[in-house]
């Protein structure tokens, strides 16, 4: 069992990471896709590639989720279920209906994409599984994590006693002392009107807005290529009225909202890459559409209307 303190200090060791490594993505275009080059080694199928990096995270979070001890509790499969749909569609829907035949991915950025995704999916999955408990859910964790309670049981000095379980589920919690504190250090909780609070309420509204606004862009970035179609072309779709790349405006969108509704560092690592990741993309999608097409409308940005 991984202590809170160390599990917060290594995410936010990788929220730092993703913060210094910003001036390098917006170097680097990221060779795939339209801005694919040579010289970055050996690559393999777009699809294939695409599938393979992305697979690390679902895998793993469900994995943590499911041998954790959080599965019992109904908030913690809803952010599982909002992250498993996410993911479902990004490894075996999205890239088997993008049309990139005969397109290739290096390997190197398969294997990079798999890291972040391994850490990624570490750290929700590790927080969803063993440490986003709840009040009610020191019943089932106390019995066997020492606490300081000031009083003994028949089980020893320190352990909180099963009689007292039902008061301290339904106490609130910041007026526990002793023993409830240091399992909420090790744990964290979400309490059970969590569903009415203004975190989740907020969060889950940007999540299915960004996830909205992420599906609709690349739906219609799919059907520009419709019939025979090939290459690239200006998208006219209202979305893509004011900036070049909704659908990574979207993602943006939705992976705050769950950072919001979970309310925790795993969570703000992810938008924080998300962010790091998609903008400076962006920003080379839209220059790379003024490059190709000297009658691209003027007033739009890359990936924050009127700004950026």
């Amino acid at each position: 069992m991984i202590l809170k303190e160390h599990f917060n200090s290594l995410a936010l060791a990788w929220i730092v990471l993703a913060i210094v490594l910003l001036p390098l993505l917006l170097k680097v275009r990221a060779p795939y896709g339209r801005h694919a080059s040579a010289g970055w080694g050996p690559s393999i199928d777009n699809r294939l590639g695409w599938f393979i990096m992305e697979l690390p995270s679902l895998v793993l979070i469900t994995a943590l989720f499911l041998s954790g001890n959080n599965w019992e509790l109904n908030i913690i499969w809803i952010f599982f279920l909002l992250w498993f749909i996410h993911y479902f569609n990004r490894i075996f829907i999205y890239p088997f209906r993008t049309r990139t035949k005969g397109k290739k991915i290096p390997l190197l950025v398969v294997f990079l994409a798999m890291f972040f995704n391994l850490v990624n999916g570490f750290l929700n999955g590790y927080w969803l599984g063993y440490m986003a408990g709840s009040p009610t859910s020191l019943a089932r964790i106390s019995r066997s994590v020492p606490c300081f309670v000031g009083q003994s049981t028949e089980q020893g000095a320190g352990v909180a006693a099963a009689a007292d379980l039902p008061q301290i589920a339904g106490a609130d919690l910041p007026q526990i002392a002793g023993a409830d504190l240091q399992i909420r250090a090790i744990f964290g909780y979400y309490y059970d009107t969590w569903l009415t609070d203004p975190r989740f309420i907020i969060g889950i509204s940007l999540f299915i807005l960004g996830f909205v606004i992420n599906q609709v862009s690349d739906n219609h970035l799919i059907h520009l290529r419709n019939g025979k179609k090939s290459g690239y072309s200006i998208p006219h779709h209202p979305l893509f009225s004011y900036i070049s790349c909704p659908n990574f405006a979207g993602e943006i969108i939705e992976w705050t909202g769950f950072a919001i509704m979970t309310w925790c560092l795993p969570a703000l690592s992810f938008a924080v890459w998300t962010a790091v990741n998609l903008i400076p993309r962006a920003l080379h999608h839209h220059r790379w559409y003024g490059e190709q097409f000297p009658n691209y409308p003027a007033k739009r940005k890359a990936v924050i209307p009127f700004i950026l």
